[in-house]
């Protein structure tokens, strides 16, 4: 097993913000430092675990936002009122390179990892926040749990098609016929100085919107939702199309809004993607 070693500063203002990235860390792995003013927390990219282990415990609270979610009041057709993170939930230790320690680990030359790295297993709330990495690899329960924490939930199906198509109910967030470049679909964005592309910080395409407030509902990350199949309860749905290309989600057409994908039961469970994340929602009285 082969492992790297980040640290990280919390803070009580920004969630993570890199000022410098480098070095070495005397066993090969690589260091990001952040000047938050706080003590530092390390973590271990463990291949094993296939997620980011801290090297000293979590704060007893666990890993919080260090501000109130951005979010959108929204009306839907039958006249019910909720809202919605205006953009794709984040982890709080995200960053605009990296949506948590490891989230962006390699494995050494000639190596191969299987299957994509996790947040720490430690509880975390899910922020909104403008700029940084959004949360992937995430699976549906731990989605659940880091909306439930801030008191939240995870938004239905329905919402978040509201949110994408907006008052108009449009096929794509922006409009009504297909544009490649108006959000991060089919690996449309590449970071600048990264090799390949990925998913782009939250809002960073100020054109994917629906002009309410919402950003990234279509493209990017493919969002989790609270669905539940009527013959299996362990089915979990995802929806809004997403930045890597899919095989089976390649057309134009499958990048609309209400474009769904289904994980049955056996695999729902485990089903961790790195271009799949979520968003929370609340009813408004």
């Amino acid at each position: 097993m082969r492992s790297d070693r980040f640290s990280w500063w919390m803070a009580p203002a920004l969630a993570v913000g890199l000022t410098g990235c480098g070095g070495d860390d005397g066993g090969g792995g690589t260091t990001a430092e952040a000047d938050m003013g706080q003590a530092a927390a390390s973590f271990t990219c463990d291949e094993a675990l296939r997620r980011a282990v801290p090297d000293q415990p979590a704060p007893a609270d666990g890993y919080t936002c260090a501000a109130e979610p951005a979010a959108v009041q929204l009306t839907d057709t039958r006249g019910r009122t909720f809202e919605v993170f205006a953009h794709e939930a984040s982890h709080p230790l995200a960053d605009a390179d990296e949506a948590f320690p490891c989230a962006a680990y390699a494995p050494a030359d000639g190596q191969a990892l299987i299957g994509v790295m996790k947040a720490p297993a430690a509880a975390a709330g899910a922020c909104s926040t403008a700029g940084v990495r959004p949360w992937h690899s995430v699976p549906w329960a731990d989605a659940k749990a880091a909306c439930e924490r801030i008191g939240w939930r995870l938004c239905a199906g329905d919402e978040l098609l509201r949110a994408c198509q907006g008052p108009n109910g449009t096929a794509y967030a922006y409009g009504s016929t297909f544009d490649g470049g108006a959000c991060n679909f089919r690996e449309s964005y590449t970071a600048p100085g990264a090799s390949g592309p990925s998913e782009a910080p939250t809002g960073a395409l100020a054109e994917c919107t629906a002009g309410e407030g919402v950003f990234d509902a279509n493209g990017n990350l493919w969002e989790w939702t609270a669905d539940r199949d009527a013959n299996d309860d362990r089915t979990r749905f995802y929806q809004g199309a997403g930045w890597k290309t899919i095989a089976e989600r390649h057309r134009d057409t499958d990048q609309v809004c209400e474009v769904t994908s289904r994980i049955p039961g056996l695999s729902a469970a485990s089903f961790a993607s790195e271009s799949v994340g979520f968003r929370c929602c609340r009813d408004v009285p």
